[in-house]
């Protein structure tokens, strides 16, 4: 016990927290360290996935005799027809009543579970490469990148105009930071003048969110929650170190990324704090997999080599520092307590694999305490009520679009079953397992 304080109070006193996210490399790096973003607009035609005939989509898609789990209570209702017309729900009902609609596709799912898509709701946008194909083979339709780059609201708008087959992308704008900022790529602010400036750009560049971070002074992030407010833009990220975790959840800050900001000698008092003021937490707790040995790592075999051999050059560095037990027990207690969650995972962190890491993320909720459910809505619901697109997405609803999943097993029962994954639909598109797999396996034959 008294080691394990000892490693508390050094990973939890903000002071440290620095030093323990210095490791976190957020937007994957060339072999210079220099920021590997996509460059250039998308393209306008469709690249991958080429045996999809997306000017002849049928006239609707059944899922036929399914378990369907639609995520707005916890419950599993059998033998279920779901019909998809134009991207959307238009029906549910008892297998042997639901009419199929003439011409429709239909995908068997007896014995079968159907539920919404996955939606990881912290990654970084790094790699010029098919990264798509890596979400949407394992569930996941929707992400939320956590460093805003222009290319990132043209990629968005192709994706949204199906220009581009991919998770629905949301993105915070440029890391706001302040002097002797964390990386040196950040928006550095040191007046409110100029973070007033900031987040009206922001919001006029039409980015999702603002994105905060660990050097601002007290002063400027004052001002810019005081001008997100006015402009209604959530605003999100680490606790700065010299705001404090009790100002901010008295501003008003949306999200709380990595569990940043918690002081040991007050731990108890400001997980009830969190609690109370129902701040979203994203824990990110597959962090810890960068600790990984190599072969332990799923999905290395669709990364880039040359990303690999840089992942192992920061290994070495040995900026790494992060419990797990700790972590997972300050979950427990803000679950406890009835704190709120996003499941997110800072995939391309090394060894942070896009679409794998979502699967481990959920199963470490679990082992902090969250049921299957609890951690499936934490990525499922919480990230639509988060967005703000209830009304859209997060349930299998009549009306919803259908971002969807469909698997051979029952999440609720074993939330590793999330693997189980027998397609995904994205904007009403379907995407068989084979499908999937013979992308992921033209991914790995590129490299």
């Amino acid at each position: 016990m008294k080691k394990i304080m000892e490693i508390s109070r050094n990973l939890f006193t903000r002071t440290a927290l620095t030093i323990v996210f210095l490791g976190l490399f957020l937007a994957g790096c060339d072999s210079q360290g220099e920021p590997a973003l996509i460059e250039g607009p998308p393209p306008t035609t469709q690249q991958t996935f080429e045996n999809i005939d997306f000017s002849n989509e049928p006239a609707a898609v059944v899922f036929q005799n399914v378990n369907l789990i639609p995520m707005n209570e916890e419950l599993t209702v059998k033998n279920q027809s779901v019909v998809i017309k134009e991207g959307i729900i238009a029906e549910i009902g008892d297998f042997e009543t639901v009419t199929i609609p003439e011409g429709a596709q239909i995908i068997e799912g007896e014995n079968k579970y159907l539920l919404p898509g996955l939606v990881d709701m912290h990654v970084h946008l790094g790699q010029k490469t098919s990264q798509e194909i890596l979400y949407l083979a394992h569930g996941i339709t929707g992400i939320q990148n956590m460093w805003g780059h222009p290319e990132d609201l043209e990629m968005r708008q192709a994706i949204n105009e199906r220009r581009w087959l991919s998770p629905r992308l949301y993105t915070t704008g440029p890391l706001m930071d302040g002097e002797n900022p964390v990386w040196k790529d950040s928006m550095i602010l040191t007046t409110p003048e100029e973070a007033r400036t900031a987040v009206l750009k922001v919001q006029q560049d039409g980015y999702d969110a603002v994105k905060v971070y660990e050097m601002l002074t007290l002063e400027v992030y004052e001002e810019i929650m005081k001008t997100a407010a006015e402009i209604d833009i959530p605003v999100v990220g680490h606790v700065p170190q010299q705001v404090g975790l009790r100002k901010v959840l008295e501003q008003g800050q949306a999200s709380i990324e990595h569990l940043t900001g918690f002081n040991l000698e007050e731990l108890e008092e400001e997980i009830g704090l969190v609690a109370e003021h129902q701040v979203w937490n994203t824990p990110t707790l597959v962090i810890v997999d960068i600790m990984k040995e190599e072969e332990e790592v799923e999905g290395l075999e669709y990364m880039d080599p040359a990303l690999i051999r840089y992942w192992k050059q920061l290994k070495r560095n040995g900026y790494y520092q992060f419990d797990l037990e700790i972590r997972q027990n300050m979950v427990r207690r803000i679950n406890e307590k009835g704190g709120r969650f996003l499941a997110g995972t800072d995939a391309n962190n090394p060894f942070i694999v896009p679409g794998f890491s979502l699967h481990n993320e959920l199963q470490y909720l679990t082992g902090a305490g969250l049921s299957p459910y609890e951690a499936l809505k934490s990525a499922t619901y919480n990230p639509a009520e988060f967005l703000g697109q209830l009304d859209r997405l997060g349930t299998v609803e009549k009306g919803k679009e259908a971002d969807l999943i469909l698997l051979s097993e029952n999440p609720l029962e074993d939330i590793n079953n999330t693997r189980s994954l027998e397609g995904t639909m994205i904007q009403g598109i379907w995407l068989s397992k084979e499908m999937l797999q013979n992308e992921l396996d033209k991914l790995k034959e590129s490299y």
